[in-house]
């Protein structure tokens, strides 16, 4: 409340109301400048123009100041913003001169807030994936639901459009402007559908949600299976998720645009999927199992089994299978055992354990493989011949287009000219997609060059740690080791156990 607020209801005496009042300089100095002054009106402006102070003289017998006078008087002296008029009504009705008293105060700007969307399910359950640990130390796959389910016409989120906020203001009227707003842009998609008055977002089909980098919503179809893939249903094919409760025996062949969810057993079957692959049980594949995924794979355990993912590989154990991960291959947990086999993480290898006491045959690989080197080296190629080759079309047409300042051109010269021409637009074209090539290559190079293999516990003899083109055996057993490329050499370091 503001030092003269209310006086009239509170009762308060011209003496008890000049107690209260603030009877200094505004720079600190003592009373003796307004002692000088008494018997002149003036208004004084903190240097930050967040405060306006007045000091009335007594009017002369019989005079007295109105409202609009002292309006008047601190706009002359540049007070024209955050009037104070409780204090300014009170100075006049109690006749509260001699004293300085605050009049005017900064107005802060009132800050806006951006658009934002409130979404009605758990956003963290879609894109965090991650499982819980048991007691043992182990990982809980089955806790894993990349599949959240809504049904048609639920609501699935709220766009609440960006508030402006107010401005604020300087004593002297100067205006102080709140930060802009922005809003976010409508999200892309499918299986939704967006009304632009409430700002709600609607199922359009009972399925799952999937959500992805802030910007795009899918509802899929989900195939849902409520028990095992046997040889009478051993073939799936869908355009969408498939959840499977049960356990998918030998034979079966699995094909999703999307994510597959597993909860039991998978034996020697062929799974295929746009998404996500879960196994919360694992994969028994007889040398005969095939997963693969643009996505990350998830599983207790994976045996000899084939797997190529274009994300992560996830597993508490992997033992004698094929594995390759343009990301990263994770065993974690107590167990976290990589044993026999070929793993390839392209931008890591970490595991509790790598190898066995049997001295078991196991390669652990990251970086780039001898394959991403010849195509570096196949781009790199290419691109000097098409260049050299489209420079050479270029001077030939050239040659024949100065021919027709000398002479008229030919048949022969115009049908060499056009067959130049196609050639060069094919050169062209190809070497855009060469160039594309290129920047895959550099891209993979650029993901695989800080590539680490990680084991936090034991190294077994009969393991090989290989990093890009180098290999080297692992003669004896080891613990707690992280090997990386350094400067064309492998070399090993000693973790910190806390």
């Amino acid at each position: 409340m503001d030092l003269l607020d209310d006086f009239d209801q509170i009762g308060a005496s011209i003496e008890e109301i000049e107690k209260l009042l603030y009877d200094s300089d505004l720079t600190g100095k003592t009373n003796s400048n307004i002692q000088e002054k008494k018997k002149e009106t003036f208004v004084r402006v903190t240097e930050d123009l967040h405060e306006g102070w007045l000091y009335l003289a007594k009017p002369k017998e019989g005079e007295h100041y109105t409202k609009d006078d002292l309006i008047k008087l601190l706009a002359d002296n540049g007070v024209k913003a955050g009037l104070i008029m409780s204090n300014i009504m009170a100075m006049i009705k109690k006749g509260v001169y001699e004293r300085s008293i605050k009049v005017a105060s900064y107005i802060a700007p009132e800050e806006g807030t951006n658009g934002y969307y409130e979404f009605y399910f758990d956003v963290d359950a879609i894109n965090t994936k991650h499982p819980k640990i048991k007691e043992d130390g182990s990982v809980d796959y089955t806790s894993i639901n990349i599949l959240i389910g809504v049904n048609k016409g639920d609501k699935i989120c709220t766009y609440h459009s960006a508030v402006e906020g107010k401005s604020g203001f300087l004593v002297d009227g100067t205006e102080i402007k709140p930060a802009p707003v922005g809003e976010k842009i409508p999200l892309k998609g499918l299986g939704f559908t967006y009304d632009e008055n409430t700002g709600d977002y609607y199922a359009d089909i009972t399925g799952k949600l999937d959500y992805r980098n802030e910007k795009e919503l899918f509802v899929r179809n989900v195939y849902q299976v409520k028990g095992d893939i046997t040889q009478l249903n051993h073939r799936i094919e869908f355009n969408g998720d498939i959840e499977i409760d049960g356990c998918v025996e030998s034979g079966s062949i699995i094909r999703s645009s999307g994510s597959v969810v597993i909860s039991g057993v998978v034996e020697a079957a062929e799974i295929f999927a746009g998404g996500d692959v879960v196994l919360k049980k694992g994969v028994q594949g007889s040398n005969k199992a095939k997963i693969v995924t643009n996505g990350d794979v998830y599983a207790d355990f994976i045996e000899h089994s084939s797997v190529k993912a274009r994300g992560s590989v996830n597993s508490n154990t992997i033992l004698n299978s094929q594995i390759y991960a343009e990301n990263q291959v994770i065993l974690t947990g107590k167990r976290g055992t990589l044993v026999g086999g070929y793993t390839h993480g392209r931008r890591g290898i970490k595991c509790s354990n790598l190898g066995n006491n049997v001295e078991v045959k196991t390669v652990a690989h990251v970086g780039l493989e001898t394959k991403d080197y010849l195509k570096n080296q196949e781009t790199m190629k290419k691109d000097t011949y098409l260049r050299e080759e489209l420079e050479s079309i270029l001077e030939r047409m050239n040659y024949i287009l100065k021919q027709k300042a000398i002479r008229p051109l030919t048949k022969k010269d115009l049908e060499e000219l056009n067959e130049m021409n196609t050639k060069k637009d094919l050169f062209i074209e190809e070497m855009k997609l060469n160039t594309r090539e290129k920047e895959l290559i550099e891209k993979i190079i650029e993901e695989s060059r800080d590539a680490k293999i990680v084991v936090e516990e034991h190294v077994y003899k009969g393991a090989i740690i290989a990093i890009d083109t180098m290999r080297i055996p692992i003669q004896y057993d080891t613990q707690f080791m992280s090997y990386k490329n350094v400067g064309g050499v492998i070399e090993g370091e000693v973790l910190v156990v806390n």
